[in-house]
């Protein structure tokens, strides 16, 4: 493939997704939390509701706070386990008690609005053997009529009851039959239920959303494309559509059950929706994530927060301020007026905005930010630096072609570079510059929120470098980065599937897969030394400089709760990719059915995962 066509493919998803928009939130206030979170919810007021319990076990407190995060209104030390939490329109407050040993029963309790002690407890079901071995414990939802929603296997041929009880708390008003085990649910404002949760068969687990009617009459039962990812977070917008996270996508269902928008968001934990149709999603930065319109710097291990508009188009992706990615996995929750509450692990350079109810912490512990709609936000001119294949944080190696992120960066409109076998790619394009220790850098794109730049060849590794951008002369923030022999990532179309050609020459794509047993080619970045050592920037020619890592491909394939390899693939080469520029790789292997990921190996570092369109996988 020649070389301005494969760049201009492995810079698509990232110029495409930056569409202009006012949409932009902005950072409202932080603090210290110190509580072990479990579930994060609000009212309609704003007021923030916390279920958390001792580290690696159930819920066993529930916190209310203001929605300034000033007040602790009520702390409720409930002396039992909770499974699970779920707060109405008005603030009324619904947790499932965990059984006691011998117990078959589920139950449903309310809290008392004052937040001490219980309203009422009603039992509503059983709890299956297979619920209990399995660790499936119910859900619960509420609606603004005070009505709590239980959802749970009833050990009937994979089946699960939803059962809705009366505001009193003293009357079951239905108990509805669904297919599957369910995950998440959320009560729209007619008192429909949307239950989402997973079936499971030979070929692995399939995803499912269900609209129960008011009555608690069957409506539609959709099952969701792809599988084993299993729904973990569902929500409604205000013209009637489910938002369901599952795994690394988000899926848009309709009032009729179609599925009309499916977004791959690698690395997503957790999710919410506003009533405008924009999507909350809390993402690991170390997955092939695009960034726009950053109120932070990001590291190695930053959490970030992505934005969807109804139509799946990004508004923004930021990193949490003074975040870091860790055994908490971070929460997310909407409120009024589009405000968003997240609720992350701290880095060590984590400074809170205001002192909230808590005490102080320290690295590891959890803190609380909200954020709001705010056009004047003061964004980051250069926020990150990413592997440009992965878009993931971290390290980098000589001669990986890494992007910068930030903003004003360059012109509104990118510019890609050329280069000729006589002519390096330019270290100044369009008015850019960026420099790693003062040493120019070769520029592939320049734009206002993205450059692709070849990381000189000159780095050492085990040594930091410092990264600056200038644009007409005026320089941004610089970042100091680590340096190490090998980054390896694979160019993808979309975070998953790589950009590949068949052993035809032709386009690798699900319409178009390779035959098994048939060579397909890849392109990496990141792979380490090569020698003899190029020009920075320079077109790779005859005779084709080689490899000093040895290069190896690992598959691996994960089932709902366990991931195997495999022998690893017949790699033919693996080596500088012919007329690319220097920094670019190609890996040519014969490719196997076996439908899993792959990751290229070297010595002391592996890429994310991949995959490839195989025939007949």
């Amino acid at each position: 493939m020649h070389v301005k066509a494969f760049l201009g493919l492995a810079l698509l998803s990232a110029t495409e997704a930056m569409a202009a928009s006012n949409f932009q939130l902005g950072l409202d206030y932080s603090e210290w939390l110190n509580l072990n979170a479990q579930q994060l919810t609000t009212d309609s007021s704003g007021a923030l509701y916390i279920a958390s319990g001792p580290l690696g076990g159930w819920a066993s407190t529930v916190t209310k706070l203001s929605a300034d995060g000033k007040t602790m209104l009520w702390q409720d030390q409930l002396g039992f386990s909770v499974a699970a939490m779920a707060v109405d329109p008005n603030g009324g407050v619904y947790v499932i008690p965990l059984s006691l040993p011998g117990d078959t029963s589920i139950y449903v309790a309310k809290l008392n609005i004052n937040g001490t002690g219980l309203a009422w407890k009603t039992p509503v079901g059983f709890i299956p053997p297979s619920a209990v071995s399995e660790q499936m414990p119910p859900i619960v939802g509420a609606d603004s009529q005070g009505r709590a929603y239980v959802a749970g296997s009833n050990g009937a041929n994979g089946e699960a009851d939803v059962v809705r009880l009366n505001a009193a708390g003293n009357a079951i008003e239905y108990t509805s039959q669904v297919a599957g085990t369910p995950t998440a649910i959320v009560i729209d404002g007619s008192g429909a239920a949307f239950v989402a949760g997973y079936t499971v068969a030979h070929n692995g687990a399939t995803g499912f959303l269900t609209r129960l009617a008011p009555d608690g009459s069957a409506g539609y039962y959709s099952t969701l494309p792809g599988q084993n990812l299993n729904p973990s977070a569902v929500s409604l917008d205000a013209s009637g559509n489910a938002v369901v996270l599952r795994g690394g996508t988000l899926q848009r269902v309709d009032p009729t059950g179609v599925v009309t928008l499916s977004t791959t968001v690698p690395g997503g934990w957790s999710s919410a929706s506003d009533a405008s149709g924009n999507a909350y999603i809390t993402v690991f930065s170390g997955q092939n994530v695009q960034v726009k319109n950053n109120l932070a710097t990001c590291g190695p291990n930053s959490e970030l927060l992505t934005v969807l508009g109804p139509d799946d188009s990004l508004l923004q992706t930021t990193y949490v301020p003074g975040s870091q990615f860790g055994a908490f996995r971070p929460l997310i929750a909407t409120g009024p007026n589009s405000s968003v509450f997240v609720v992350a692990g701290a880095d060590t350079n984590f400074a809170p905005t205001q002192a909230g109810p808590f005490p102080p912490g320290g690295s590891g512990s959890t803190f609380l930010l909200r954020l709001s709609p705010n056009p004047k936000a003061q964004i980051l001119p250069l926020a990150c630096l990413v592997n440009g294949a992965s878009f993931a944080t971290g390290a980098i190696a000589p001669g990986e072609i890494v992007t910068l992120f930030g903003a004003g960066l360059g012109p509104q409109h990118g510019v890609q570079t050329q280069a000729t076998t006589q002519s390096p790619f330019p270290t100044r394009a369009a008015g850019v510059e960026v420099t790693f220790d003062g040493t120019p850098a070769p520029l592939l794109w320049v734009q206002d929120t993205q450059i692709n730049v070849v990381a000189p060849w000159s780095l050492t590794p085990g040594k930091n470098t410092q990264v600056c951008a200038s644009y007409n002369d005026v320089n941004t923030n610089c970042v100091t980065w680590t340096v190490v022999q090998s980054a390896p990532a694979v160019f993808t179309w979309d975070g998953t599937n790589a950009v590949a050609l068949n052993q035809d020459g032709s386009l690798n794509s699900a319409s178009n897969p390779a035959a098994a047993g048939s060579i397909v080619t890849i392109w990496a970045t990141g792979l380490g030394p090569i020698t003899p050592v190029p020009i920075d920037g320079a077109l790779v020619q005859l005779p084709l400089p080689v490899n000093v890592l040895p290069v190896s491909l690992q598959g691996s394939w994960c089932f709902p709760f366990t991931c195997s390899s495999f022998p690893t693939y017949d790699v033919t080469y693996a080596g500088p990719a012919p007329f690319m520029v220097a920094g670019a790789s190609q890996i040519n292997f014969r490719v196997v059915s076996f439908g899993g990921q792959i990751s290229v190996i070297l010595p002391s570092a592996q890429s994310p995962g991949f995959g490839i369109q195989v025939a007949n996988q």
